[in-house]
């Protein structure tokens, strides 16, 4: 299943962990997600200290594991299975055949 989980950064750790995540080296940033868990793509809003990622799992324990290591810093306010257009257009043809 694909994700979308948003983050929005502490404000009173804001500078703290955007300098951490600024220091991570490119393999630390590549290895960051724990084996069942692939990332494809995150997106920031650096100024607000929020953002968007989108992970693609069949392991859902893996995926709160891995969100859990970042709750120190930041929280998760919506993590939701999307889909892509392929996706959404099967589901939605399949809906309305249904009908």
């Amino acid at each position: 299943m694909i994700f979308m989980c948003q983050y929005e950064i502490d404000r009173d750790k804001q500078a703290d962990t955007q300098a951490f995540f600024a220091s991570m080296t490119d393999e630390q940033i590549a290895n960051e997600c724990p084996e069942g868990v692939t990332k494809i793509g995150r997106w920031h809003d650096v100024p607000n200290g929020c953002g968007v990622m989108i992970v693609e799992t069949n392991d859902q324990n893996a995926l709160t594991a891995w969100l859990m290591g970042w709750s120190g810093q930041c929280t998760f306010p919506v993590v939701t299975p999307v889909m892509d257009d392929d996706g959404a257009r099967k589901t939605v043809n399949a809906m309305l055949a249904a009908q």
